[in-house]
Formats: structure tokens, sequence, C-alpha cells
């Protein structure tokens, strides 16, 4: 019995793999009083076994390790045991190395030794709680609908690829190229979007103007429709697009003008990624996503915040995003971005300017597409203590340009 009531109370099982015992006894000793459970492994051979035995929620290896190293190790587990969230633990010098196991989806987050500088217990719960939160029963009703969820496409593999390796533009537009239906979209989209008093007429001009990395996402998101056989009208799903490349604009230009640091990778396509949840919402709940944004042109606001109006509690979109973006074992520190977009203050502190910039984008350009008034004291609620009202006033200012058709 004890054990039962000892099992219900348990946060979730975390699995600590190093070579060195002392390590392990210390790691484990920072756990006390959490209501994780923790369990240790002193090598690859034994981590798999336990992987066996135990369910897992997240695995945090060392990198150097004799015979099997982190990265290996992990990339057994992606294969055997996908659903366990993958953590690798290392010093500076292997930064090169962790930076492609991150890109590859090997590894969804990294922790730098040593460990003394910030409270690692305290952040792997929280990744524990975050993904918990995405997987939520009544949520995975919503991907119950979906015959076959989609793969990472062929072609947004082969751009990642290139992007990493640092290929000139005309290499990657030349893969835009083989899809005509593809390359019309991009086209399409970039000049519904960022009209600057003439048309871009080339794909390679809407790739530099859009930018790499958002390119590459709209890749994923349009490809993603496809494969789920999203029967909407392109009218729709344009919208959706030109609304995440808005956001996109907004934050890069918010985080610009705050002169503060974060992480521009993240950054750089927040605003596009967070539009997912809207994307499966309106191909497989239509009624529900037109009921938010009717609420949300009603009440001059975000569809995050209509969710909110509606009461609406489990598959909010940004858990549908969440739980989506994890499946192609998206980094967690994007992951985290998206899910806590709407309270800024829960995310990780390396994570809570950019998530506060991205609600503070959504929230005025609802407004603005709205028309509903806005002050200081509206810039000054959006910047959620994070960002001061002359950034958000200005990145409203920059927004009004590029919605030129304010309803």
């Amino acid at each position: 019995m004890k054990r039962q009531v000892q099992m219900e109370h348990e946060a979730g099982t975390i699995l600590i793999v190093d070579d060195e015992q002392n390590i392990l006894n210390s790691l484990k000793r920072r756990f006390f009083g959490s209501r994780v459970k923790v369990l240790t492994a002193c090598g690859a051979a034994e981590a798999l076994k336990i992987m066996s035995e135990h369910k897992v929620d997240l695995i945090l290896s060392d990198y150097k390790m004799p015979d099997v190293n982190g990265i290996q190790l992990l990339t057994q587990i992606k294969e055997q045991y996908p659903y366990t969230f993958r953590a690798i633990l290392s010093g500076y010098v292997e930064t090169d190395a962790i930076t492609h196991a991150i890109g590859k989806g090997i590894a969804m987050a990294y922790f730098k030794k040593p460990w003394n500088a910030y409270n690692l217990p305290e952040r792997l719960v929280h990744i524990i709680s975050t993904m918990q939160r995405i997987k939520d029963r009544e949520l995975i009703t919503v991907f119950s609908r979906i015959e076959k969820l989609p793969s990472l496409p062929d072609i947004y593999l082969r751009l990642d690829k290139a992007i990493e390796s640092g290929a000139s533009v005309d290499v990657l537009t030349n893969i835009f190229k083989e899809d005509v239906s593809l390359t019309a979209k991009i086209m399409q989209i970039g000049n519904s979007v960022f009209y600057g008093g003439k048309a871009y007429t080339t794909i390679e001009q809407t790739v530099l103007m859009i930018g790499l990395n958002a390119v590459r996402e709209i890749v994923l998101m349009y490809k993603m429709a496809e494969q789920i056989n999203c029967c909407v009208s392109e009218a729709k799903l344009a919208a959706v697009f030109r609304k995440g490349l808005i956001l996109n604009k907004g934050v890069d230009f918010c985080l610009r003008q705050s002169g503060q640091e974060y992480n521009k990778s993240i950054a750089s396509t927040a605003g596009l990624l967070s539009c997912i949840g809207e994307i499966i919402l309106l191909c497989f709940r239509p009624e529900r996503y037109e009921q938010t944004l009717k609420t949300a042109a009603e009440h001059a606001c975000s569809f995050a915040e209509a969710e909110e109006l509606l009461n609406i509690k489990t598959d909010l979109s940004t858990h549908i995003t969440g739980y989506f973006l994890e499946l192609y074992n998206i980094p967690f520190d994007t992951l985290e971005v998206l899910i806590y977009q709407q309270k800024p203050e829960d995310a990780s502190p390396e994570n809570r300017l950019i998530a506060a910039a991205l609600l503070a984008v959504s929230r005025i350009t609802a407004a603005l597409e709205h028309q509903r008034d806005t002050d200081t004291s509206f810039y000054e609620s959006c910047g959620s203590g994070l960002i001061s009202p002359e950034t958000v006033g200005k990145t409203a200012e920059m927004l009004k340009e590029i919605l030129p058709e304010r309803k």
C-alpha cells in the first residue's frame, strides 16, 4: 500500500547516466525532497537495461563516457524509446558536438557543467512538468482523429541540412524549385505580408526577405498540412501563415529594440511555429477554431486570449503546438517559449524574454487588426514586466506599417 501511495505522488522518473559514481550520488542528493523518482546508471549498458524495466520520463546522460558516449546512448534511446525526453550534460569543450545533436533531435536539451551555478534538479522537474502538460489525455484525443501523424518531410530535412552546412541561397532555392506549388505558396505568403512598395519577383528575393529559418518552418507547416489531409481553403491556411510571419517580424523587432540578450535562433521562428496549433484546430476542429476566431474579433484580442475567454482548459492551441513539435524532437527551449507564451513568468529565466515578446506582439497585432485603442497603459500590460512600454510602443508603430488593411 505504501508503495502505491508513493507512486501516485511521484511527479515522474528521471534516469541519470554518468561513469563517475560520485557525480551520480551528488546529483541524486540534489533531488531530495522533490516528488521525482531518480534512477542512476554508470554507463550505456546499465542505462538501457533500466530503460527496459522502468517507464522513464527523462534521461540525462553525461557526454564523456568510456565505450559509448552520451550522444551515442541518446541515439539508441531515441530509436527504442522515442517518447522519453533526452537531455545531455557536458562541459564547454564539446559545444559543437552537442549543438549538432540538438539540431538532429538526438538531444532535446543541453545542460552545462559545472551545474553549481544553477538549479539543475529544478530545471529537470520543470521539463517533466511541461511535457506532461502537453500530453494531457484530453489533448491527445485531438490527435487521435488524425489517421497518420506526419513524419518530417524530405524537403524539410534537405533544407535543414543545407542551412546547417551554410549553403548559398542559390543552393537552397534550387531545393524549393523542385516543388513548383510550394515555391508559389512561399512567394504568395512573402508578398502578402511585406509589401514594401514593390512585389518580390523571384524566390531568391523572397527567401532573403523572409529569412532562411522562417522559410524552413513554412515548408514544415505546409507539408504537415498536406500529410494530415488538411481539407481547408487555401485562403484560410494562407491567413494563418501570414499571421505567423507578422508575429515573426514583430518578435524580432521587439527583441532587438529591447537591447537585451536573447537566443536569436529561437526568436527567428517563434511566431510561425506558434501558429501550428491553430492549423490543427482549423483542420480537425473547425467549429472550435471559428468560434475562437469570432471571439477574438469581438474582444479585439489574440487567439490564445479568446480561448481563455471561452474557458477552454485542455486542448489549448499552445499545448497542441507543443505536443506536435515534441513529436518532431524540437529542442525544449523552443517548446517552452511556445507553451508559456501566455505566461512568460512560468518559463525558464533564459526563455522568458522571447515568450514575453511573443505575447506582446500577439496582443498588439490583434488590437491593431480590430482597431482597438492602444495607449501607454496597454503597452505596459503587454510587456509582462520584461519589456518596456516604450519598446512595445515602437513595435506597435512598426506593425502598423505591415498591417495596412486593418479592420
